[in-house]
């Protein structure tokens, strides 16, 4: 009973650690600290931590985070056929399994698991005699998380409460990159302004949206950024500013998720017309003036008026003016 206790508050410890990283790790290095965390608990060699939306498609480099496996190992199946479809043999079987903790030889009997294709021309290679698989799906986003921990000593497989233990850390490990994604939104390491005149959402790599604040989805909606559920991105997307319907994105990636901010030029974002409201209001013309001068209704300029204020990130017409005209 007293191993049993002892054993809680370990494990409650290595939660807590993980909500600690959470809260003051940058999001280019949590996965890796967290991971490193959660692997060491369960005396693991090597690992992946792989989340993404998509689930029909080969799995990918760009996609996860990995430990002590070289560069590649996610993209070496691809080539060998019977390998490839015995990935997703398993990868279906474990769909139908959410949440839970398998050994492989849960799912195929050890003779069979010994000879197939699968573990002499991919796992042996790499020395992953043992492994321990979880996928979780969380229902709000559907981002999907597949954590895999794998022993390379064939003389020392994972025992059954190892199995429970990951079990039992896979949620808080998903709950922590959570808020570590919530707390990059209200970060204070930057000035208020320059918050204040991003969008900032995160991404698996196939523009599936993970994460995003409101002034994102405002400017998607204004702009129908948004296609059957998905940002149009580039396929080799990393790093870097790309555009989508002219609106321009800096881009930055994370061991399988990419963090976006609407890039700093808030004149790009504003149609024509509203460029001319925005150059009246800041000559000091009143709504009434600048409805005469363009031409149109004072009702519309209002209208105008309240966009240019919500992309621009403005509080009212007096902050407005008092911006740099860059």
């Amino acid at each position: 009973m007293d191993s049993q206790i002892n054993l809680y508050h370990s494990l409650d410890d290595v939660i807590s650690q993980l909500y600690q990283l959470a809260l003051t790790t940058p999001h280019s290095s949590f996965k890796e600290s967290a991971f490193k965390v959660f692997a060491r608990c369960l005396k693991a060699d090597s690992g992946v931590w792989l989340t993404r939306a998509e689930q029909q498609i080969p799995f990918y480099e760009q996609d996860a985070f990995t430990l002590n496996l070289p560069e590649g190992f996610m993209e070496d199946y691809h080539h060998l056929s019977s390998v490839s479809q015995q990935v997703q043999q398993v990868f279906g079987i474990m769909l139908g399994c959410l949440g839970q903790t398998k050994d492989i030889l849960d799912i195929v009997p050890k003779d069979e698991w010994l000879n197939s294709d699968m573990y002499r021309l991919y796992c042996e290679k790499y020395s992953l005699h043992h492994s321990l698989m979880t996928i979780s799906v969380a229902p709000e986003n559907q981002l999907m998380h597949i954590v895999t921990l794998a022993r390379h000593d064939a003389d020392k497989p994972f025992t059954t409460e190892e199995k429970q233990i990951k079990e039992y850390l896979v949620p808080s490990l998903i709950g922590a990159l959570k808020v570590n994604i919530l707390n990059g939104f209200q970060s204070t390491s930057l000035p208020t302004d320059d918050i204040a005149k991003n969008a900032r959402a995160v991404l698996d790599h196939y523009g599936n949206i993970i994460e995003a604040e409101t002034g994102f989805w405002d400017l998607s909606q204004q702009h129908q950024l948004i296609h059957q559920g998905k940002l149009s991105i580039p396929e080799t997307l990393l790093d870097g500013i790309f555009e989508v319907k002219g609106i321009p994105f800096t881009a930055q990636s994370a061991h399988g998720l990419l963090y976006i901010q609407v890039h700093n030029d808030h004149k790009r974002l504003l149609s024509q017309r509203q460029k001319q409201v925005l150059e009246l209001i800041r000559q000091g013309r009143s709504n009434k003036e600048i409805a005469s001068l363009l031409q149109i209704t004072e009702a519309t300029v209002k209208n105008h008026v309240k966009s240019i204020l919500k992309l621009t990130h403005c509080s009212s017409r007096q902050h407005l003016i008092s911006q740099p005209d860059d």
